[in-house]
């Protein structure tokens, strides 16, 4: 599987609607055709920034040619009661299959037609194609013209920067026994035993049971599902529901019991993907149909469960582990700079409005992103998006900026990406969660999620061939710390800084989560205080 330009994400033409509580329905993939689209009177318009809207119309002559060999073709291959392979007459051709073959000939040329259009006017999509009025809808009869329109997102056009003149900052972090210890306690609740239970929920607790959401307004429930999880915060701290952050959620739960039902209200954000829900007086009924909480496991579980031998071993083994999360962040820490430099050197036209399709990709890009970094765990990865959709309009626009620089310069870098990346990056994800790769496999792919994984990966090395091209300082973790904390100081000491060129020589520094079980988070952009500042070279 490769990720290769112009078309940056699989063409699909969106349907609309949905069936589980994160993502959309997944639409049709278009079949293959050799037919040309010569005779098909297409125009390309602007729809806004970074949007463009095809509109096509086909003549009748050709609808009618269309359906006519569709129709050759069927009768020379269906067997019919009392007739040869090839026999039948072709009235009894179309009483049987008339449905599907229009069906199958309108669909043909939908595609057609916006792959002329693509082609024909160099244009490089990024996602779905949103029909108007939905594929489902349309309808092609013989004797009459055919007319659609479509709406896709493009690439913008811009000019990028010259990057050896900037200069990105590398945080030189240590892991230290403190580190471990808190993984160490992080792994003992993953790795811990689930017991059900009936009342008294407490921070942490789990919850599966059915959910309806209703909005001001409206009669009926924009949205129900029979079996939604919920999983109530670290005490203190807001929870989600179906990316809506809330932060009564454990006292909403508190004195409730299984079988009742848990009525919150909120009010949707602009930046979340459910359209319906944006800007809605919201009110959320959710019935509780089992519960359970989590006993930690011990050390000395882990041991006997991974087959250490001893606690040593398991040491050396988080520590191994954090090192490689600590190498990933630091990377990561650098792609983010790199990406802020670009964004302020350049303008980017951006959408007025983001559609559901440009949220929902950049939530899933980030949900990724969260889930490889290996700090976070699931339920604390859906809150944080919870938060993001609530800094929709700035947050949005930076993301939106970020997302169309690094389709620019994986174009430019002539990016590519192989199923042996995509698995490795998967194997990290399930390292991480401490799960098998093919159990996370999965897992993405029934959410749909495979495609982001390959995205996320070609974005990574877009980022790193920039970030080997920009000058890199070093600095210790205090001064990288007092930079990014509100009050601190905006410039660092000059003395602590090493100057270099990031493909001249590479220093491996280390850093390790601080958080303990849930409490504390690492952020990309901010090392821990507590980790003592050691360099190492690789």
């Amino acid at each position: 599987m490769a990720f290769r330009r112009p078309i940056c994400y699989p063409l699909r033409f969106s349907t609309g609607g949905a069936t589980a509580p994160r993502c959309g329905r997944q639409s049709t993939i278009m079949t293959e055709s050799t037919a040309t689209a010569e005779n098909f009177d297409i125009k390309v318009e602007d729809a806004g920034p970074a949007r463009k809207r095809i509109s096509v119309t086909i003549p009748a002559e050709t609808v009618a040619d269309r359906i006519q060999t569709q129709i050759g073709t069927l009768q020379s291959q269906a067997v019919l009661p009392g007739f040869r392979k090839g026999k039948a007459p072709k009235h009894l051709i179309q009483r049987r299959f008339g449905s599907a073959m229009q069906d199958e000939t309108m669909q043909n040329l939908v595609r057609e037609g916006y792959e002329s259009a693509v082609n024909d006017n160099n244009l490089t999509i990024l996602g779905e194609a949103d029909v108007d009025g939905g594929i489902e809808n349309l309808k092609i009869e013989e004797g009459k013209p055919f007319s659609y329109s479509v709406e896709v997102d493009i690439l913008p056009e811009f000019d990028l920067p010259d990057f050896s003149g900037i200069e990105i900052i590398r945080p030189l972090l240590e892991v230290e026994d403190e580190h471990i210890d808190a993984e160490i306690e992080r792994q003992c609740m993953r790795a811990g035993k689930a017991d059900r239970i009936e009342s008294n929920f407490q921070p942490m607790d789990r919850m599966l049971g059915a959910i309806s959401v209703d909005a001001e307004g409206e009669d009926e429930p924009i949205f129900t599902h029979d079996q939604a999880l919920v999983a109530l915060p670290p005490e203190g701290e807001a929870g989600q529901v179906l990316g809506l952050l809330l932060d009564d959620l454990n006292s909403s739960f508190s004195s409730a019991k299984v079988g009742d039902v848990v009525t919150m209200t909120t009010t949707g954000p602009d930046g979340h993907e459910r359209e319906e829900f944006r800007g809605k007086n919201l009110k959320i009924n959710y019935t509780i149909h089992l519960a359970e909480r989590i006993t930690p496991n011990t050390p000395e579980g882990l041991i006997e469960q991974f087959n250490l031998g001893s606690e040593e071993v398991l040491q050396e083994q988080i520590r191994l582990a954090l090192e490689q999360r600590r190498d990933e962040e630091q990377a990561s820490v650098l792609r983010q700079q790199a990406l802020e430099k670009i964004n302020e050197a350049i303008d980017i036209e951006l959408p007025e409005k983001y559609s559901t399709q440009q949220i929902q990709r950049e939530l899933d890009r980030m949900r990724q992103q969260m889930m490889a970094g290996g700090e976070m765990t699931p339920d604390e990865v859906e809150i944080k998006l919870a938060e993001l959709r609530n800094e929709a309009e700035v947050g949005m626009r930076e993301r939106t900026k970020s997302f169309f620089i690094l389709q620019r310069l994986a174009m430019e870098f002539e990016i590519h990406v192989n199923e042996s990346e995509i698995n490795t990056r998967i194997a990290d994800i399930a390292m991480q969660r401490g799960l098998r790769p093919d159990h996370v496999r999965s897992e993405l792919a029934k959410a749909g999620q495979l495609p982001t994984i390959g995205g996320q990966v070609r974005d990574d090395k877009a980022a790193d061939a920039v970030v080997a091209k920009m000058t890199i300082k070093e600095m210790p973790a205090e001064e990288w710390n007092a930079m990014h904390t509100d009050g601190g100081s905006s410039k660092p000491a000059a003395k602590k800084k090493t100057s270099k060129k990031a493909s001249s020589k590479k220093t491996a520094t280390k850093k390790a989560s601080t958080k303990k079980a849930s409490s504390k988070k690492a952020s990309t952009k901010k090392a821990s205080t507590k980790k003592a500042t050691k360099k190492k070279d690789s």
